[in-house]
């Protein structure tokens, strides 16, 4: 029974997997064999989704970070890698929005914004990378619809989704150059019913999403689906972004 499943054997870090689209990734990947490093602030929220995983079977540990705290990276990373017995699968899912406008935003959410979305990710994967077998794993970055155009209050929040899209692809081209055969992905989704979009709602003009979405949104599910369609491809293709909206979305 095991061995069908469709990521029996493998390892996987993922970061943001406290909630939303982390921790049904965390879910998902878990229940189709993998063992999963689940990374977030918030330990409380890790334990109980490890304890999920546990109680559905799976393998799961938990390793409380700020991933502001650039410093303490290196070694979160390798303790992973060193429970997990190995790593092939690194998800990047902890991510920041804020409406925090290019004319008058507050610095302050600029650099969370560019901490946690871009410098962060940037520096997980470059350790991540270093447990990677020889014959390589895959990488996926979540990242947004708008890192591919700019919304109307897209602000700062945009331009660091737009650097997740070139960064996706600027590493894709030095492993290749280098000859390393790790996949790298991403996933850009639209409106999803997360805490972080609650956040980026509550952090402009009054109101939450359900007052200003006048339509059905994606659920973290959906995008964890994606996830698992990416890491199970031929190892031969490399889907390297999938952009996908609720069907109500105009933007």
């Amino acid at each position: 029974m095991e061995n069908s499943l469709l990521l029996h054997g493998r390892k996987a870090i993922i970061t943001g997997a406290s909630s939303g689209i982390g921790r049904a990734i965390a879910e998902q990947l878990a229940a189709q064999g993998a063992s999963v490093a689940l990374l977030a602030r918030r330990e409380e929220r890790l334990r109980e989704t490890a304890e999920k995983i546990e109680g559905n079977g799976g393998t799961a540990a938990v390793f409380p970070i700020d991933l502001r705290d650039f410093s303490t990276i290196p070694n979160c990373i390798s303790k992973a890698s060193d429970k997990l017995d190995g790593l092939d699968i690194l998800i990047n899912a902890a991510g920041v929005a804020r409406q925090a406008s290019l004319v008058d935003g507050d610095f302050d959410d600029w650099q969370t914004m560019m901490d946690v979305n871009v410098l962060a990710l940037t520096a997980v994967t470059k350790e991540a990378l270093r447990y990677f077998p020889s014959e390589g794993g895959h990488i996926v970055n979540i990242s947004s619809m708008s890192g591919h155009r700019v919304p109307g209050k897209g602000g700062f929040y945009a331009p660091s989704k737009f650097a997740v899209r070139a960064i996706t692809e600027g590493l894709r081209q030095e492993l290749r150059q280098a000859d390393n055969l790790t996949r790298v992905s991403s996933i850009s989704p639209g409106f999803v019913d997360t805490e972080l979009l609650d956040e980026y709602f509550a952090t402009g003009a009054g109101g939450s999403k359900y007052d200003k979405i006048g339509y059905p949104i994606l659920q973290p599910q959906e995008i964890a689906d994606l996830v698992l369609h990416q890491l199970t491809m031929p190892k031969t293709a490399e889907v390297t972004d999938i952009l996908v909206r609720p069907t109500g979305q105009k933007t």
